[in-house]
């Protein structure tokens, strides 16, 4: 199905071809011969005559009565993209130019032959792709002969180029055109870069200072006429702008270092790169030797390539590949060669074994491994509370049994102060001792709390009293403010030391609740153990909430006990570590409207 369909499109493409009557042209009045040069390159525009291709068509073509708006092909939209045909000088039938053609480039309206032959003689037509309906004979028929050079073949190609040094003074001559005297020398055309150069119309162009945009293709067109016939001769010369050669030896710019480390047996490729400078005849040399001991040749590698081009230079790499590197490899020199007109440079390379890549794992693993064990170490130093309150839970253990103790800690602030605490603080001693340690502690996690209002009948001696009720604590708490070191509260701490040493499981906890300064009247006991005990600080409202650090370090320094309340779900070690709540304002009014409990 498909080849029908390829034939079928083909049979509508010949048809249309067939039907194109070249006779039937609008410009063909304009007809135009130009003659080329077997083997050169040669160039066919397609001059469609309207005012905007004033390059490519001269307005004294027109006849006086031919205004702009009645000329032919005046409908087309896109005269630059066109359609070239070309009628073979032996008769053959018409065939249009595609991009397949050999030798033959088409960009827009330009025909660009690479290389002319006789077979490229004959009758070129083009006409715009997109036509409108009365523009169908709008074309423009041009008719090219190609002289041979001999009576043989035409031979190579060949390609004119100039070459004009940059900021100096150049000429442009037209190839097959000997410069003459300005009486004897026909008018030329000069085109450069498909742009008509109107201003020029001698051989050869002068250019009094050359800059980069002299560069590029030029057409020339003077007129030729023998006995009977005239045509037009065109030639084609390509003009490079260039600058002075160099006086420089190339610059190898890799292998920079004498040595490279590799793995025996592994693959190995080595770039040999260098920048040349700018000749005219520029044949760069680049090679890769070898040297093993008094021996030197050449390794065969594939050929240079170029990297980059600009104006002043050239980067050529040549690259060797090995396969395996071996120890032989490790004996001998690679040396990079480069060479131009001026000199040679040369850059040798020694491989080296690389060692130590075991121990470069080794030592990383060390690492990795160091910066766990600080890691663990600072997060088990910061976390060390909490990660021995994990550890009791799971224990499980119970030392309060057989201890013949009542209590497990024992409370004491400042009893006095209560009025002038409430007055200078939302939160007071009291309500710390006799209202949130009770809820947290007892209610939270089973502790049994002596309070000397709650739990000591009245009526007894006051020193009796606190000496019998530490005996029986386990632990002593101790709410420091300036009022409890300069009240007489601190009788209570000093008892306490005095009992603590003599009886060991009676341990001590300082609850640091604002600042103060140790008076001169303090005893020394007191003092010292002021600097010796374990501090807990309250941070105001967020201490409060029983997850807050300040609850886990008092349970630290708790005696351990298997109770009721002290289980695994009470033990909120990761949101303790990462979040903090605080009590809302409501309830921390509420507590402090709760009645003393004195």
């Amino acid at each position: 199905m498909l080849y029908l369909s390829w034939i079928f499109l083909w049979l509508i493409a010949g048809g249309k071809i067939k039907g194109f009557n070249t006779s039937d042209c609008s410009t063909g009045k304009l007809l135009k011969t130009y003659s080329a040069r077997c083997g050169e390159e040669f160039v066919l525009f397609c001059d469609f005559p309207e005012p905007q291709k004033s390059h490519f068509y001269h307005r004294s073509q027109l006849s006086p009565t031919q205004s702009s708006e009645h000329l032919p092909c005046s409908g087309s939209r896109n005269l630059s993209d066109v359609q070239w045909y070309l009628q073979p000088q032996n008769g053959d039938p018409l065939v249009e130019i595609t991009q397949n053609y050999p030798h033959v480039i088409q960009d827009k309206s330009t025909l660009h032959f690479l290389t002319t032959e006789m077979n490229t003689a004959g009758s070129y037509i083009c006409r715009p792709r997109i036509r409108s309906p009365q523009d169908e004979a709008c074309c423009v028929k041009m008719i090219l002969e190609v002289k041979p050079k001999t009576n043989m073949s035409c031979g190579s190609s060949i390609s004119h180029e100039q070459l004009l040094l940059l900021g100096s003074m150049g000429s442009i001559y037209c190839p097959g055109l000997s410069p003459q005297s300005d009486t004897q020398s026909p008018e030329v055309t000069w085109y450069q870069n498909g742009k008509l150069l109107s201003e020029k119309r001698s051989n050869p162009i002068e250019v009094d200072e050359v800059y980069d945009y002299h560069q590029g293709t030029y057409v020339c067109d003077y007129t030729q006429s023998d006995n009977s016939s005239l045509w037009t001769a065109r030639a084609v010369v390509q003009v490079k702008t260039i600058v002075k050669n160099t006086n420089l030896k190339p610059d190898i710019l890799d292998p920079i270092k004498d040595t490279l480390e590799v793995e025996l047996g592994k693959p190995l490729t080595l770039n040999c790169t260098a920048r040349f400078g700018f000749e005219i005849n520029f044949k760069p040399v680049i090679r890769w030797y070898v040297k093993d001991s008094d021996q030197e040749w050449e390794v065969p590698t594939p050929e240079g390539r170029s990297v980059k081009s600009t104006l002043k230079d050239e980067v050529v790499e040549r690259v060797v590949f090995l396969k395996e590197v071996t120890r032989s490899d490790l004996r001998r020199k690679f040396i990079c060669f480069a060479q131009n007109s001026i000199g040679n440079t040369t850059q040798s390379i020694q491989l080296k074994e690389r060692k130590g890549v075991v121990f470069l794992y080794i030592l990383l693993g060390t690492v990795m491994a160091l910066a766990g064990v600080l890691t663990a170490g600072a997060l088990f130093y910061m976390y060390w509370i909490e990660i021995v309150l994990l550890y009791r839970t799971y224990q499980n253990k119970d030392e309060t049994l057989g201890d013949k103790k009542e209590f497990d800690a024992f409370i004491s602030y400042g009893k006095w102060s209560s009025l002038e605490s409430e007055a200078t603080s939302s939160l007071s001693e009291e309500n710390l001792a006799l209202s949130l340690f009770p809820e947290v502690l007892e209610n939270k996690y089973g502790y049994t709390l002596c309070l000397l209002e709650r739990d000591v009948a009245p009526g007894g001696v006051y020193a009796e009293d606190i000496v019998s009720i530490i005996k029986k604590s386990r632990r002593g708490i101790f709410i420091l403010s300036p009022s409890y070191v300069n009240g007489p509260s601190v009788f209570e701490l000093q008892a306490a030391v005095n009992i603590a040493l003599e009886d060991q499981t009676l341990k001590l906890i300082l609850i640091k609740f604002s600042s103060f300064q140790e008076p001169e009247s303090l005893p020394h006991l007191v003092k010292k153990a002021l600097r010796v005990l374990p501090t807990v600080t309250w941070r105001g409202f967020k201490s409060v909430p029983p997850n807050a650090r300040f609850w886990t370090q008092i349970r630290y320094h708790m005696p351990v006990k298997s109770s009721k309340g002290f289980t695994w779900n009470h033990l909120r070690i990761i949101p303790r570590i990462f979040f903090s709540k605080r009590l809302s304002k409501t309830e921390t009014t509420g507590r402090r409207s709760q009645p003393e409990g004195r």
